[in-house]
């Protein structure tokens, strides 16, 4: 596939997931929970109707794939596999059930784990920007190349830190300059890689990888980089019953960063 095939693809999905979930947004059935999804989490209806139509748009498309999901796990979509394409339907599910303004749609197209992600796609379901990158091509927010802050003092660094639970680490104690936390990792990994952050942090054992597979190569491709909490490459798995704790930077301050775990 050609980029602008990779991009039609996903932005196709996004949009019919942002049609089919705009009148459930801040409503209370968006958050009635159905079942138990294929990654060991509540489904809330939201989900289900957003993974719905993202099926719709895919088995239309004529491709083969391993279509990847939080929901309804794996399933394969006509034959031979060409492609792995993982979903999640929405990331940050929370925010939009209460109408908190900082939900999006991540895509990435791989193989068979985390170093293969070919391609990633995340719209922002909010204002719709759409952040992209394709492996060796750089990172790109509506269309124009987005690279990583060039800071190196801790002191100077905004940091997204999920590491207070279970296990608080050094950054929660103010040794850089702000801390935040946004619901949404997904898109919150694309504000690093657009330098609006500086280093994300999550040690708390849950991450799965439909929230981090597109927002892992974007950060790479504007020039971060993207661990374990020991400093490893990520290889995990397109499993969506696997976790991982992750910490994104500019590169420049990843290990610093690291001593602080």
């Amino acid at each position: 596939m050609t980029e602008s095939q990779y991009f039609t693809l996903c932005n196709d999905v996004a949009a019919e997931i942002k049609k089919a979930v705009s009148g459930l947004i801040g409503k209370p059935e968006a958050g009635v929970t159905l079942r138990i999804g294929a990654d060991g989490t509540p489904t809330e209806k939201i989900d289900e109707v957003a993974e719905n139509a993202a099926l719709s748009v895919l088995e239309a498309d004529g491709r083969s794939m391993l279509f990847v999901s939080e929901e309804l796990g794996e399933k394969n979509i006509g034959g031979k596999p060409e492609f792995t394409f993982v979903l999640d339907p929405v990331d940050g599910t929370f925010n939009a059930v209460n109408n908190i303004p900082f939900f999006c749609v991540p895509i990435a197209i791989g193989k068979s784990d985390l170093s293969d992600i070919r391609y990633g796609f995340v719209k922002n379901l909010v204002n719709g920007d759409i952040y992209s990158a394709r492996k060796g091509k750089g990172a790109f927010l509506n269309e124009k190349q987005i690279h990583v802050s060039g800071l190196s003092e801790l002191s100077r660094l905004s940091v997204l830190s999920y590491s207070h639970r279970p296990h608080a680490v050094l950054i929660n104690n103010h040794s850089v300059r702000r801390v935040r936390v946004f619901g949404c990792a997904g898109l919150e990994l694309c504000y690093i890689a657009s330098g609006i952050f500086d280093a994300f942090f999550d040690m708390r054992g849950m991450l799965r990888i439909t929230d981090i597979a597109a927002s892992k190569l974007i950060v790479e491709e504007a020039g971060g980089k993207i661990t374990d909490e020991k400093g490893n490459s990520l290889n995990t798995p397109l499993d969506v019953r696997k976790r991982v704790n992750i910490i994104a930077s500019n590169g420049i301050t990843h290990n610093k960063l690291l001593e602080l775990v």
